[in-house]
């Protein structure tokens, strides 16, 4: 999949990649990833999309 930047929201990634919520929050608390991250005080998971396409690809094949 192609994404529009190489860090994005999640909302943008809703919005303009159409995953849902309830996936997206489930990746981002699989324990020791390394491609969802909140800022220090923040509220927004911020998801680097190359090592999240490559964890998607790892997970499918399970």
């Amino acid at each position: 999949m192609r994404y529009p930047r190489k860090i994005m929201k999640t909302t943008e990634l809703m919005n303009e990649c159409g995953f849902t919520y309830r996936y997206l929050m489930k990746m981002a608390h699989i324990p020791d990833q390394k491609y969802a991250r909140k800022l220090p005080g923040g509220r927004h998971f911020y998801w680097d999309t190359e090592k999240f396409e490559r964890a998607q690809e790892r997970y499918a094949a399970r």
